[in-house]
């Protein structure tokens, strides 16, 4: 972070704000950390989403809390926590060039599933929830643990299959995410991931995430679901493609 220009500064403020404008709207997101990715190394961005990630889960649940489907948050956490523990491995050897090669074909697949299911009619792709939870869990806790802000794609995609309300899901992706962060931070904490550089990150970011959530929560019923899906879809491909290249 001390090596930021002041045009970089501007940019990872600006950045934070957006990502957590859209978590705050709809429980979760994913550009953070293939924007961010630019200008800080994987192993910065990654701890200080999650440390951000738990904070901004909190700031939902306080008002949200009474809508979290229980029973379907307590079936997904056992393969998460699976998939943290293979995640934080995997953080641990691999060098951040080969975290951002993975992690850019991950956001171009991500980004082009989003764009093709706003043209999906609902119910046309129908898995039993029973196969769909396993895969769902172990794959986030595995990929959140790498890349930080990307688990809330299996989640939601787990959460979208159920055919929750509006206020389930995002109450229900938030408390998941939550629990998946203070997995991902204590993982984080016994590998000694949280470094100078990412409490400097953390404490800089903060006060901007709680503007963007604020303003995510502001907006959100005045929000049009399919435009703003797709504007995401189109970022995060965008996203991906340097990062792959890198």
């Amino acid at each position: 972070m001390e090596s930021l220009s002041a045009a970089e500064l501007l940019y990872f403020c600006f950045i934070i704000f957006i990502s957590y404008a859209i978590r705050g709207s709809a429980g979760f997101g994913g550009v953070t950390v293939p924007l961010l990715a630019w200008i800080l190394s994987l192993k910065t961005v990654v701890p200080m989403v999650t440390f951000l990630g738990l904070v901004s889960s909190a700031a939902i649940l306080r008002s949200d809390l009474r809508h979290v489907a229980w029973r379907d948050l307590w079936r997904i956490l056992p393969s998460t926590v699976l998939g943290v523990a293979i995640g934080a491995y995997f953080f641990k050897v691999l060098d951040a060039a080969t975290l951002a090669r993975i992690l850019g074909g991950v956001v171009l697949a991500y980004g082009c599933h989003s764009l093709f299911a706003t043209w999906r009619p609902p119910g046309s792709l129908r898995i039993p929830v029973s196969a769909i939870t396993p895969v769902a869990g172990s794959v986030a806790g595995f990929v959140g643990t790498l890349f930080g802000s990307m688990a809330g794609m299996f989640f939601a995609i787990y959460l979208d299959m159920l055919r929750h309300s509006r206020e389930v899901f995002r109450a229900t992706v938030a408390a998941i995410l939550f629990a998946l962060g203070i997995l991902r931070g204590g993982a984080y904490v016994i590998a000694g991931e949280f470094t100078r550089d990412v409490i400097i990150a953390c404490a800089v970011a903060l006060p901007v995430m709680a503007l963007g959530v604020f303003a995510g929560g502001r907006i959100h019923a005045r929000l049009n679901d399919t435009a703003f899906k797709r504007l995401v879809a189109l970022i995060l491909i965008i996203s991906g493609l340097p990062l792959l290249l890198r």
